[in-house]
């Protein structure tokens, strides 16, 4: 077991729903979801799939958890509301995924 010290930076966390059509999985999206994160983005988890009203027949919600981290400064608000624009944008176009507010 090797030991690591403490971030000495505060984490950010965000979580982002978005509803896609069935047959896309939920690992497809949260890759891309890593990648157009960069650096930045220390961990993506999924905690929900749901289907069922009111998504509509086809399409379910998937429910991701974002950490964003830097190990040299804090992260402003701005920097983390930018990340989740990119993301989002990048899997609407990817995926026709749309943000479920």
């Amino acid at each position: 077991v090797s030991a690591q010290s403490i971030p000495r930076y505060p984490a950010v966390y965000r979580d982002l729903a978005v509803v896609v059509n069935q047959e896309i999985s939920g690992r497809q999206v949260m890759e891309r979801i890593r990648e157009l994160g960069g650096k930045l983005l220390q961990h993506v988890e999924i905690f929900d799939v749901y289907t069922g009203k009111p998504i509509p027949e086809g399409r379910k919600s998937l429910a991701f958890s974002l950490r964003y981290q830097s190990p040299e400064r804090t992260l402003t608000d701005e920097e983390v509301n930018a990340l989740n624009s990119r993301i989002l944008e990048g899997i609407e176009k990817e995926f026709g995924a749309e943000w479920r507010k």
